[in-house]
């Protein structure tokens, strides 16, 4: 599994969805220097056989779509964070850094629409018309070359027809197809029943990666509530302590420690994204990134490097067992106020977070059995090669208008099914994709935001509550 902001969508003009990164497609992996201090990994060892090798250009601070140049769509997580490391640059490194930290104007997490029809049929950029057209037209030349195969038959057989005339069926090329027909109508029947079912089934996955997506901020603000309403305040002024806004900063700033690397962890380098994929995080190179943008310590930092039980795709779970025993210790020193009950909450906070974090990776690891997505799509595939054969005995020439109209839409609804279960563009998906740059902003500032929000109160609190803790 792995991938990484949009355009706003006006009247008339389509957004695109967001890639894996939440940005608009099109931007670069620049060239430029090397990166200075940091492990990258020899180009001539590490680079996936076919990879180009020619130079990515840089065009101020944008970047144009490099990635679906350098990555084959064949290629695993592995291959693709080697081609990633190899080409990637301390120019690249710093703009994807300041697309995690970002705090404010999120991009879209998704591409939004307008209800109405006219809108609707003004779309092109992420529809699935877009993606099935190419299908539909080797379709419409396979029809074409079908009927000019038959005007023989149409005009010197022994039974002719007009031109827009439903075929004879007692030509014998006509009657021979007629058994396409046949079988054909088996096929469509069990075509459509399948591909809807199998839509509605990859639309269930995506909604329930949505709620879990959502779930993973509202636990951590929940744990930022939690920490910002029980921290010690000075006696005098009712403002929190500097030990305890030093706790609520630390603990702050270790909560967007923790999603960034889980969506680091979670992504990949896909041919959808435009610019640095947020998989770097989870390398050196973007840990050292992120120590020299003050993210972690150098302290944090070595834990998470030489810790060689924990693996770079869960370096986030040290993160969350931080915060966790940071709650502990300030419980006991008295930099938080409270009872069990403050206890038993956020850890319970703690350890939903970490369930919900599991659930998307388990879910996007398999969203869906191989042999029954192999089977939808042998059956639509199918299903379109034969229309031409089994419709010309009963359209004649007007199947070159209709073999089109069925590939947009049984093909359109594979092609819709599986960026369904591809939520994260992992899987090179160009839609229905979510914005991680979104989520990543919406978490940074709400990190900051409960403790900000109560620095002071509109009330004066009451003097046993100031400086004191219960149930200690």
């Amino acid at each position: 599994m792995g991938g990484s902001g949009s355009r706003s969508a006006n009247e008339g003009e389509s957004s695109p969805p967001p890639t894996p990164s939440g940005q608009k497609p099109k931007a670069p992996f620049p060239e430029g220097d090397s990166i200075p201090d940091m492990k990258l990994p020899p180009t001539a060892d590490t680079t996936p056989k076919g990879t180009p090798t020619k130079a990515l250009k840089r065009q101020g601070s944008t970047f144009n779509t490099p990635t679906a140049a350098i990555i084959d769509e064949t290629w695993g997580t592995r291959q693709r964070m080697e081609a990633l490391l190899t080409r990637v640059d301390q120019a690249g490194i710093e703009e994807m850094i300041d697309r995690a930290m970002k705090r404010n104007n999120p991009p879209k997490f998704m591409a939004k629409f307008y209800p109405h029809w006219s809108w609707l049929w003004r779309q092109w950029q992420g529809t699935v018309l877009q993606r099935t057209w190419p299908s539909a037209m080797v379709m419409m030349v396979v029809t074409v070359l079908l009927v000019i195969a038959m005007e023989t038959a149409r005009k010197e057989g022994l039974h002719t027809w007009s031109l827009l005339e439903v075929p004879n069926p007692q030509d014998e090329w006509v009657a021979r197809m007629l058994g396409f027909t046949t079988m054909w109508g088996y096929l469509l029947t069990m075509a459509t029943f399948v591909n809807s079912f199998f839509l509605s089934q990859a639309y269930g996955y995506w909604l329930a990666q949505k709620g879990n997506v959502r779930k993973v901020q509202g636990r951590l603000s929940d744990m930022g509530m939690l920490l910002a309403i029980h921290a010690r305040r000075d006696a005098e002024t009712g403002k929190f302590t500097a030990e305890s806004l030093e706790l609520l900063e630390t603990i702050a700033r270790w909560m967007r420690l923790y999603h960034m690397l889980f969506w680091a962890s979670q992504v990949r380098p896909a041919r959808g994204d435009n610019a640095v994929s947020y998989s770097l995080l989870r390398t050196e190179v973007g840990l050292r990134g992120l120590l020299e943008r003050g993210a972690l310590t150098e302290r944090e930092f070595s834990l998470l490097m030489d810790d060689t039980a924990v693996s770079e795709t869960k370096r986030h779970s040290a993160v969350l067992e931080w915060i966790m025993a940071r709650f502990i210790d300030a419980r006991y020193t008295g930099m938080l106020q409270g009872n069990a009950g403050l206890d038993a909450r956020f850890l319970e906070e703690g350890c939903k977070l970490r369930a919900v974090c599991g659930n998307i990776a388990d879910d996007a690891a398999a969203p869906m059995p191989l042999s029954y997505v192999h089977l939808v799509q042998l059956l639509v595939d199918t299903l379109v090669v034969l229309a031409p054969f089994a419709l010309y005995p009963k359209l004649g020439v007007l199947t070159i208008a209709l073999s089109p109209v069925l590939v947009f839409f049984y093909r359109g609804f594979l092609e819709l099914s599986k960026s369904f279960l591809d939520p994260f563009g992992n899987g090179d998906s160009l839609a229905e994709n979510f914005s991680v740059s979104c989520l990543l902003c919406e978490v940074n500032a709400a990190s900051v935001r409960w403790f900000s929000s109560i620095r002071e109160l509109p009330f004066a609190t009451h003097p046993d509550a100031k400086g004191k803790t219960d149930g200690m």
